[in-house]
């Protein structure tokens, strides 16, 4: 079992939309502490705009654990949080806090953490991840992905209209059964395939074996990415339902045309597929 941790380093990306960031950061600094803990923020902006950059600025200007990382060119999801974590020291006191900018934290993410004991196999944390209509987003895949499942993506990526029919055909049947979104009580804490990819818990057991996360994707695909490294060395994922975050979803996306994502997702595709 591995004893509770000391230094929390929170991870996440900017681009363009730094007043997620900016209560991305406040939400980090409520958080209720206990005994010697230690948090530090990184922020890495992928080349926003210089008012986005401006904006930021003037508010780390008041914040003493914040650091920003500018970056001249926009390198995606993984490469950019890679930035930060290539420059932080990696022991067995510290766990690395990765993901989305537009996340809230609850006010006891730290000290639920700190209760968790687990094994040496375990080297990421999914955390209990709530959209604001209240849906979770953990566990994201328990086991692999079927070969239905499969065979859905490789029609969707087949060809942008066909994918936008296929697309337009699933929210339309979603829409007709939409219900109440029901939280997952029944999960307890247990190991999953992998967590949906807007926020990690990477342990010491990941960065003992890791020096940064696998980023050959741009955007989208990052989850089955980072399971495949994960299974390689024989490691985990545990999801904990205690360890709550809420997602405001896909704010650095949401102005992209629908053509530019599909075309970025099936390039990703390419590479993920055969890691699902």
């Amino acid at each position: 079992m591995i004893s509770p941790h000391s230094n929390y380093i929170f991870i996440a990306v900017n681009y363009n939309n730094s007043n997620f960031t900016i209560n991305y950061i406040d939400s980090i600094n409520r958080l209720n502490l206990i005994g010697n803990e230690k948090i530090k923020i990184i922020i890495v902006d992928n080349n926003s705009n210089q008012n986005d950059i401006k904006n930021l600025n003037n508010y780390l200007n008041k914040v003493n654990n914040a650091d920003l990382i500018n970056l001249s060119n926009n390198l995606g999801y993984f490469k950019g949080l890679n930035q930060g974590i290539q420059l932080v020291k990696k022991d067995s006191n510290t766990l690395l806090i990765i993901g989305n900018n537009d996340l809230t934290f609850d006010e006891n993410f730290i000290l639920n953490l700190k209760k968790i004991n687990y094994d040496k196999d375990i080297m990421v944390i999914a955390p209990n991840i709530i959209t604001k209509e209240g849906r979770q987003q953990n566990p994201h895949v328990i086991e692999k992905v079927s070969f239905i499942d499969k065979l859905k993506s490789e029609i969707y990526f087949s060809n942008y209209y066909v994918g936008q029919a296929f697309r337009f055909i699933n929210q339309a049947i979603k829409k007709t059964c939409r219900k109440p979104p029901i939280l997952k009580n029944n999960y307890k804490q247990m190991k999953i395939k992998r967590g949906i990819g807007a926020c990690y818990i990477l342990t010491p057991n990941f960065t003992e074996k890791f020096e940064l996360l696998d980023d050959r994707v741009f955007m989208w695909g990052e989850e089955a990415l980072l399971s495949n490294q994960i299974e390689s060395v024989g490691g985990a994922t545990l999801y904990d339902p205690s360890i709550i975050v809420y997602h405001h979803e896909s704010a650095s996306v949401k102005g992209m045309q629908t053509k530019d994502r599909y075309n970025i997702v099936k390039e990703s595709h390419k590479i993920y597929k055969k890691y699902l």
